[in-house]
């Protein structure tokens, strides 16, 4: 079995929309990752999961990371668990091993493959993410960790913005959406000239 990314056959990777100048968007699909949502059951989850992982969850909306690790708050007491640092079939064993960590103290369900996730950079990111969703994505606002649940194009989506140079920001949506977001986000993306780069 080798598994399949959401938008391997649907992302071109390329220069879309405007051709002119230096695009003022990249995007690429995050196809290299375990997820696992994790819901909370007993008041010490918290302090489990920084034992076992080196990082607590947020208390609110919000992201933490240590290393290849990631939570992202998704409702009191629930989070989006990912890690970067698994290929392959290999992405499967993180929530039973997650699951393992946490003992009884939360409830752990496997997301690896049921989800999509869009990173989106560069100098017309921002503007954008303002055509897309009804979030203030302003740098000064939306800083860096920051989270929100919304839509996007009319599509549930998890928003997040990544620690980087430059402002870089990631969407999440469940996979049987991910073709109609990547093409919402290339519609909104065609003025400023976006460079579509391959998964990763």
């Amino acid at each position: 079995m080798i598994p399949r990314s959401p938008l391997g056959a649907h992302l071109t990777p390329g220069r879309h929309g405007c051709p002119d100048g230096a695009a003022g968007v990249t995007l690429t699909e995050r196809a290299s990752f375990a997820a696992a949502s994790i819901a909370a059951r007993g008041a010490g989850m918290a302090a489990h999961l920084q034992a076992a992982y080196g990082v607590a969850p947020p208390p609110r909306p919000g992201r933490a990371a240590s290393g290849p690790i990631a939570l992202i708050w998704t409702a009191p007491g629930q989070w989006l668990a990912l890690d970067e640092s698994r290929a392959g079939l290999a992405r499967f064993a993180f929530a039973r091993e997650l699951a393992a960590a946490l003992g009884g103290m939360a409830s752990v369900t496997d997301l690896t493959g049921a989800r999509a996730v869009l990173r989106l950079s560069g100098p017309a990111a921002v503007e954008v993410l303002r055509r897309l969703v009804p979030v203030d994505v302003d740098e000064e606002v939306f800083g860096p960790n920051a989270a929100a649940l919304t839509l996007a194009s009319h599509i549930g989506v998890t928003l997040w913005r990544v620690p980087d140079a430059a402002p870089t920001y990631e969407i999440a949506c469940y996979r049987s959406f991910a073709e109609s977001l990547a093409d919402a986000v290339l519609d909104a993306a065609a003025e400023f000239g976006c460079n579509v780069t391959p998964p990763r």
